[in-house]
């Protein structure tokens, strides 16, 4: 794919979409910043203009800015193209929500699942949404991968290793 190609698949999206911006990141690889409750829609176009592939959704957790960022990985299996399609919401567990996109992309439902284990953001009309599996403690507000998240604080107590571990040389201590 020449970077042409690339230009002239993002000009196509953004007529569809004049609410996101959109950029050619580098050959083969696209990139879209699109409005939180636009996703769906968003995603509809993506899937009618040949993106028919979800990867992946992630996230990054941006403390500072107090901002959760949905990067959802969509593929062109023709011409072998990545799309990520990047939304950001509120990181505070009672605004980090977000609409289901399983019923565009079947695939979504266990991503929606992982970033909601790791993360805390709430994919409303996915069924599969509970506590996190990862951790069996029924507390609110410990997920895992946000960047705030005490992992040493939760081993000691969940594993009660306080007199075990040597804070000072961060070694475990037989």
């Amino acid at each position: 794919m020449t970077w042409e190609i690339g230009e002239e698949i993002v000009k196509k999206i953004l007529e569809k979409a004049p609410y996101a911006e959109g950029r050619v990141r580098r050959e083969r690889r696209l990139e879209f910043k699109i409005p939180a409750e636009r996703i769906r829609e968003f995603l509809m176009i993506m899937k009618e203009n040949n993106f028919p592939l979800m990867l992946q959704i992630s996230a990054v957790d941006w403390v500072r800015d107090g901002e959760i960022e949905l990067v959802y990985h969509l593929m062109n299996i023709e011409l072998g193209i990545h799309a990520m399609v990047k939304v950001r919401i509120p990181r505070d567990l009672d605004k980090a929500k977000m609409p289901t996109v399983r019923d565009i992309y079947p695939a979504a439902e266990t991503y929606e699942r992982d970033v909601h284990d790791f993360f805390g953001v709430y994919f409303e009309g996915n069924d599969k949404m509970e506590m996190p599996w990862i951790l069996d403690d029924p507390e609110r507000g410990l997920y895992p991968h946000r960047k705030d998240f005490d992992m040493l604080g939760y081993v000691k107590k969940k594993y009660k290793i306080l007199d075990r571990f040597d804070e000072n040389k961060d070694k475990y201590v037989i």
